[in-house]
C-alpha cells in the first residue's frame, strides 16, 4: 500500500550555471560523415533489382514536324486542284459572344475549305472547345477546317496524313462544297 510521508524541509533544485556550446564538426568529419551515409544509400539502391535504377533515360518519340506535315498536306490539297493561302488570320464566331482569331496554315477563302496542324504553340488558340466548334460548323454552313493533331513519326506518317486530308476533301466533293 502507497503511504504518504510529510516532508520536513524541501530545498530548492539547483541547475548547474554557465554557457554550453555543441562544438560542430571540422570539414573533414563532416565530409567524412556524409559520404559514409552517401555509400551506404548507394549500396542499398545498387542492391535492389533494377527497377528504374540503371539504363539510360527513357527516349522520347520523334514528333512529325509542323513543316514536314505541311509539306504532304499542301501536296494532297495541290493534287486535288486547291489554292491554298498559308498563314491565313480568320475571325472564326462559334457562338453568339464567342469568337477567336486563329492563324490557319493553308486556307482557301472562295471555297470557305482549310486546315489547320496543331503543334507547339497551336495547342493554345486550338482548345478542344474551338476544334469542337470547328467539327460542328463543317455540318452547318462552314468553314471547312480539317484540324490534325501533332502525332508520333513513323515509316508510313506521310500515307497516314494524305488519306486523312483526302477523305477530308473527298467529303466536301461528296457534299458539293468543292
Amino acid at each position: 500500500m502507497l503511504r504518504i510521508k510529510k516532508v520536513k524541509k524541501y530545498t530548492v533544485a539547483q541547475y548547474p550555471q554557465g554557457i554550453y556550446r555543441v562544438k560542430p564538426d571540422s570539414p573533414a568529419q563532416a565530409l567524412w560523415k556524409g559520404s559514409v551515409s552517401s555509400a551506404v544509400m548507394l549500396a542499398i539502391l545498387e542492391s535492389c533489382d533494377g527497377v528504374g535504377t540503371t539504363g539510360p533515360p527513357p527516349v522520347l518519340p520523334e514528333m512529325v514536324t509542323e513543316n514536314e506535315a505541311r509539306n504532304v498536306i499542301e501536296r494532297v490539297f495541290d493534287n486535288n486542284d486547291i489554292d491554298l493561302q498559308e498563314d491565313v488570320d480568320y475571325l472564326f464566331r462559334y457562338g453568339i459572344n464567342d469568337s477567336t482569331q486563329l492563324d490557319l496554315d493553308g486556307y482557301n477563302d472562295s471555297l470557305n475549305v482549310g486546315y489547320e496542324y496543331i503543334a507547339g504553340a497551336d495547342s493554345g488558340t486550338f482548345t478542344p472547345e474551338v476544334i469542337n466548334a470547328l467539327d460542328s460548323a463543317q455540318s452547318d454552313s462552314g468553314p471547312y477546317v480539317k484540324t490534325v493533331d501533332e502525332f508520333e513519326r513513323s515509316p508510313d506518317f506521310e500515307t497516314y496524313l494524305e488519306n486523312l486530308i483526302q477523305e477530308f476533301i473527298d467529303t466536301l466533293k461528296v457534299q458539293g462544297i468543292i
